[in-house]
């Protein structure tokens, strides 16, 4: 039935025509288009080596194509260390779509991809996958009343304390097929000096189910519920560019699981800001938001906050920081970011309540969330609880004349609010080089790494290194060939957890329609 309920909620968000906007592709590093080398990469005209192109509302068009592929891999099961491995040859064939529209009444785009992953010797592994990622907004009363619509439908690790391998294909029964969709109308409204309001209220829906994956284990998604979003915003803020600024908001966000407990984010604020300045505003708010109880339970709106610093910014520069008190306790929130002509970098931190089902839906009723290029999110489905997540991230291209060296760094430290749960922290990133060798080939070594401490005192290691060779014969057509290999030591008491080693190379053509 879970299977059943997941088509059908996300076809009746297909059908239904609220979505198409997507965001551009996400890359599975271990099984992903071979032809996804990275926007930075030498250019043929305006499209760069071995990247497809990516339509969006800026920039309307459809993109059809397929990619074929063999793959091996020696440790198809990530068995552990010294043990027997089963190695296979694997036929990939990968159909995708990605369009974007433009107009006055509805703006979006479709990002679709169908995988079908095919086993030497092994015809009951065989396997489909889907991954789509649309949105969209539909103006109702032109500059007044909009509707937007979000979808997502894709793979995620149920249980991160156990081995998964960084690719799709791997049968390591620690999977879980996840659709998420939303809902929101919202108003618009010009006051002139008065300010501008918004109204907003946003429904949303994540579901799980095992359907169609290989080797599935059903019994690893017990206790994992579907559940329920629903969202309420209001704002009012001051006209832009006055030396004087204000602005007014409350936000209330209740996640509701099939089965459990309701939980619920508040708040309540009232803010100010000082244009001191060409180049420096100062920054202070206050109000109200809710407070998690160690119990598991939580006050709506029952602790005050605040927080106050300056923002400052150029033709090059933009540096945001905030320090403040929150029931927590001390509180910051900083953002950097900096664009010269060879070097873009960027740094940020963020402090917030949050939980997985928030977080997949991808709205905070508080401010977005989001994640740097290249990083994924490090959840396990196993987990419901809500926590203060303190998230750094930092990342830095440098673009040189035959080629760009990006680095990219992720560190979470999660405080669960329920007792006697430790603290649970995640440090990751990785390093690529990428060199043009002539203007249709580009070589990129990359080297990336994690560690995850988990709250039960598991700590695991994770380290990979890949090769990618891509060569681009014209803009529609283009090959790839990668080396990588993958290791994960682990130091823990939890059963079923072991480290791995597991080597892959890949061979992909991709042509566009």
């Amino acid at each position: 039935m879970r299977a059943l309920a997941t088509s059908a909620v996300l076809s009746s968000f297909v059908l239904g025509g609220w979505l198409t906007a997507a965001a551009a592709q996400g890359v599975d590093v271990g099984a992903s288009n071979g032809g996804d080398s990275g926007p930075d990469a030498q250019a043929v005209g305006d499209v760069p080596v071995g990247v497809i192109p990516q339509p969006s509302a800026a920039s309307p068009g459809m993109v059809m194509g397929v990619t074929l592929g063999e793959l091996y891999t020696d440790n198809l099961t990530l068995a552990p260390t010294g043990e027997p491995k089963q190695s296979s040859w694997i036929t990939q064939v990968q159909p995708f779509f990605r369009g974007a529209t433009s107009g006055p009444r509805f703006s979006g785009a479709l990002d679709y991809e169908m995988t079908g992953y095919v086993y030497a010797g092994r015809s009951s592994s065989n396997q489909l996958a889907h991954d789509l990622d649309a949105n969209g907004t539909l103006a109702i009363v032109p500059q007044h009343l909009f509707v937007d619509g979000m979808a997502s439908y894709g793979r995620e690790v149920i249980n991160n304390e156990l081995s998964s391998g960084a690719g799709t294909f791997f049968l390591d029964n620690n999977r879980a097929n996840v659709a998420t969709g939303s809902l929101s109308p919202y108003w618009v409204q010009d006051f002139g000096k008065g300010g501008m309001m918004l109204l907003r209220y946003t429904w949303g829906r994540v579901l799980y189910d095992d359907h169609g994956i290989s080797g599935r284990n059903a019994g690893m998604l017990n206790g994992i519920t579907d559940s329920t979003s629903n969202a309420l915003q209001f704002s009012l803020t001051s006209p832009e560019y006055q030396t004087w600024g204000w602005n007014i908001g409350y936000s209330d966000q209740r996640i509701e699981p099939d089965v459990g407990q309701d939980i619920e984010y508040g708040v309540a604020k009232l803010g100010t800001s000082w244009q001191i300045s060409s180049t420096v505003r100062l920054l202070a708010e206050g109000g109200k938001e809710s407070r998690f109880l160690p119990d598991g339970t939580s006050r709506k709106l029952g602790a005050t906050f605040w927080n106050a610093g300056f923002e400052w910014s150029n033709t090059r520069d933009n540096l945001k920081m905030l320090v403040g008190h929150r029931f927590y306790g001390r509180s910051y929130d900083f953002s950097w970011s900096h664009t010269a002509a060879l070097l873009t970098t960027s740094v940020s931190y963020v402090e917030q309540p949050t939980d997985l089902s928030q977080q997949l839906l991808g709205r905070s009723p508080t401010q977005a969330i989001s994640l740097p290029v290249n990083i994924p999110v490090v959840g396990s489905l196993r987990n419901r609880q809500v926590y203060l997540m303190k998230r750094a991230t930092a990342s830095a291209t440098y673009t040189m004349p035959t080629g760009n060296l990006r680095l990219a760094l992720y560190n979470e430290r999660r405080t669960y609010f329920t007792l006697n749960d430790l603290d649970e922290k995640v440090t990751n990133g990785d390093l690529s080089w990428q060199f043009d060798i002539g203007p249709f080939t580009t070589l990129t070594p990359m080297l990336g790494w994690q560690r995850h401490h988990f709250q039960n005192g598991q700590t695991s290691y994770n380290h990979y290194s890949q090769l990618a060779l891509v060569h681009q014969v014209n803009p529609k057509n283009f090959g790839s060939f990668r080396l990588r290999k993958d290791s994960r030591n682990v130091y823990s008491e939890v059963p079923g957890a072991h480290g791995y080693r597991a080597s892959a190379f890949f061979v992909q053509w991709t042509h566009l329609l």
